[in-house]
C-alpha cells in the first residue's frame, strides 16, 4: 500500500469516527471477528500447461475482524481479512491483507451528505497472463490494488414536484506493478427534476463532467454533456421518452472523425399486463446510431426472463490490461475476472438475455451474455460471449447444495486470436450450530487459447468458519 493511500485510509478512518465524538452522544457498536479454515487438493497448483503441471495440498487460514457503528446521522463500516495459504509440497507460502473501510454521514439534515470509501485488495495483473478465480494457485499473475473515493452531494426538494441535486465523485486508484497504470477520476453532476413516478408530465434536466487520468499515458479523457429527458404517460400502459441534449468528448479519434454535437432520442415504454414491460429507444449521436431494448417477463417476483440491447459510446474511458514494461495499452479487456482502467473509449453492442426460476427450495438462473466492443484509439474490435448458469437448493433448513458454471470466448481482431476459460464449481455448506459453518467444494477450470498459456485444473477441499458475535 502506497504512503498516499495509507495516509487516505487513516484520514477516511479518524474523520468516520470523529463524526460520532462531534455529532452524536449514543452509537451502536457491533464487532464481528471471525475465522475461517480450510484445506484443499489440487492436481495443477501453478496453472501449467500440462507437461509441467504438479498436485499439491494447500491450508487456508483466514482471519477477519468486522466493526459497524451506527447513528441517526452516520454509519460506518471496517473490515480487515488477512489470508495465508500454505503450499505443502512446494514449500511455500502466500499472505494476502484486505482492507475496506466506508462511511455514509448526513452533514446537514435533508441537504448535505458525504459518502467515503477506501480499500486494498489482491486482484489479477493481466488476462494476458494465467488466470486463476480464487487466490489459491500459486502463480504470480496478482497485483495489489488500492483505492479511495470521495463523494459529497447536496440534494433539495422544492416543494412536491420540484427537486435538485449537485453530486461531485473522486476516485484514486493505484496498483502495486508498474504494468498498470494508476489513474485518478473525477466527475461532475448536477439535476433539475420535475415531477415523480406516476405523473403525467416529468423531466430531469442534467449536466455531468466526468475526467479521467491515467500515469505515463498522454492521453486524458474528459466527457462534457447536457441532457434533457422527458417523460410524458399517455395513460397506465404507455409512457412516451424524448431525451435531447449536446455531448462533447475531450480525444481523438483515430479515425479523425467528429468527438461533439447534438443528439436526439425518442423512445417509449408499454406494460401490457402487471407480468409485462417492453421498452426502447433509437437515438442519433455524434459517433453514429444509438439504440436500446429490454424486454422483462415477470411470472412472479422470483422468476421471470430478461432480454436487453443497447447500442452506444462509453461515457469515460476505461482501464485496459497493460503488457510488457513500456506500459502501453494492449487493448485486452479482462471482462471475466477483473476490468482496470487506462485511456480509451469504446462503442459497444451488449445483448443480453437472463432465465430466472424460484420454487419453495431452489432458485436456477441462466445467463447468456455477448459484448461486442469497437475501440476508438485503436480502431481494434474485441467480441466476449459468456454463459453462466447457477442452480441452489435449501436440501435442510440450514443446509444448501449449490452448483455454477460459467464459460466465456473471446476474440480481439488482429491480436491474440481465440480464447476460451470454462469454470464450474459445486458447494455443499451446512450450520450444525449458531455462527459455525461446514462444507465442502469441487470445482474444475480450464483455458484454451491460441496464443496464450493453454491449462487445466481440478480442486476438491474442506473449509469451517465462525463467527464470534
Amino acid at each position: 500500500m502506497t504512503v498516499k493511500i495509507r495516509n487516505a485510509l487513516y484520514a477516511l478512518l479518524g474523520g468516520a469516527l470523529s463524526f460520532f465524538v462531534s455529532y452524536e452522544s449514543y452509537a451502536e457498536i457491533k464487532f464481528s471477528p471471525a475465522l475461517q479454515i480450510a484445506h484443499y487438493w489440487t492436481d495443477n497448483r501453478s496453472l501449467a500447461v500440462d507437461a509441467l503441471r504438479e498436485e499439491d495440498e494447500i491450508i487456508k487460514v483466514q482471519p477477519a475482524i468486522a466493526l459497524e457503528l451506527n447513528t441517526r446521522r452516520h454509519e460506518v463500516e471496517l473490515v480487515s481479512t488477512y489470508k495465508y495459504l500454505v503450499y505443502r509440497q512446494a514449500n511455500e507460502s502466500r499472505e494476502f491483507q484486505e482492507y475496506l473501510a466506508k462511511s455514509s454521514s448526513i452533514l446537514v439534515s435533508e441537504l448535505l451528505f458525504l459518502n467515503l470509501a477506501a480499500d486494498k485488495s489482491s486482484q489479477t495483473a493481466s488476462q494476458q497472463d494465467v488466470v486463476a478465480f480464487d487466490s489459491l494457485s500459486l502463480i504470480g499473475n496478482r497485483t495489489d490494488t488500492s483505492s479511495y473515493k470521495i463523494n459529497p452531494y447536496l440534494v433539495k426538494n422544492w416543494g412536491a414536484l420540484w427537486r435538485t441535486k449537485i453530486n461531485y465523485n473522486y476516485m484514486n486508484t493505484q496498483y502495486d506493478t508498474a504494468l498498470i497504470n494508476n489513474s485518478q477520476a473525477q466527475e461532475l453532476t448536477g439535476l433539475l427534476g420535475y415531477g415523480d413516478i406516476g405523473d403525467k408530465i416529468r423531466f430531469d434536466l442534467s449536466y455531468m463532467k466526468v475526467k479521467t487520468e491515467s500515469d505515463s499515458v498522454v492521453v486524458e479523457t474528459e466527457f462534457d454533456e447536457i441532457r434533457l429527458e422527458t417523460f410524458y404517460q399517455v395513460n397506465t400502459y404507455w409512457i412516451w421518452l424524448l431525451n435531447v441534449g449536446y455531448e462533447n468528448n475531450g480525444y481523438d479519434l483515430a479515425s479523425g472523425g467528429k468527438t461533439e454535437g447534438g443528439y436526439g432520442e425518442i423512445g417509449a415504454e408499454w406494460m401490457p399486463t402487471r407480468k409485462v414491460t417492453l421498452s426502447g429507444t433509437i437515438g442519433e449521436h455524434y459517433y453514429g446510431n444509438s439504440a436500446s431494448l429490454r424486454i422483462l417477463y415477470q411470472y412472479n417476483k422470483q422468476s421471470g426472463a430478461e432480454v436487453e440491447y443497447r447500442n452506444e459510446l462509453t461515457q469515460q474511458s476505461v482501464q485496459l490490461i497493460q503488457s510488457g514494461a513500456s506500459a502501453v495499452a494492449s487493448n485486452q479487456l479482462d471482462a471475466f475476472v477483473n476490468t482496470f482502467l487506462a485511456t480509451e473509449v469504446y462503442e459497444i453492442r451488449h445483448s443480453r438475455i437472463r432465465l430466472y426460476y424460484q420454487l419453495t427450495r431452489s432458485l436456477a438462473s441462466l445467463t447468456m451474455d455477448r459484448k461486442v466492443r469497437d475501440f476508438q484509439l485503436s480502431l481494434n474490435q474485441e467480441i466476449v460471449d459468456e454463459v453462466q448458469a447457477s442452480w441452489s437448493w435449501n436440501i435442510a433448513p440450514k443446509s444448501v447444495l449449490a452448483i455454477s458454471t460459467a464459460v466465456r470466448d473471446r476474440e480481439v481482431d488482429g491480436q491474440i486470436g481465440s480464447d476460451r476459460l470454462l469454470f464450474s464449481n459445486l458447494k455443499l455448506q451446512t450450520s450444525p450450530v449458531k455462527n459455525v459453518l461446514l462444507g465442502g467444494e469441487y470445482g474444475v477450470m480450464s483455458r484454451s487459447a491460441e496464443a496464450l498459456t493453454s491449462y487445466k485444473q481440478s480442486k476438491v477441499g474442506l473449509f469451517a468458519s465462525i463467527s464470534f458475535q
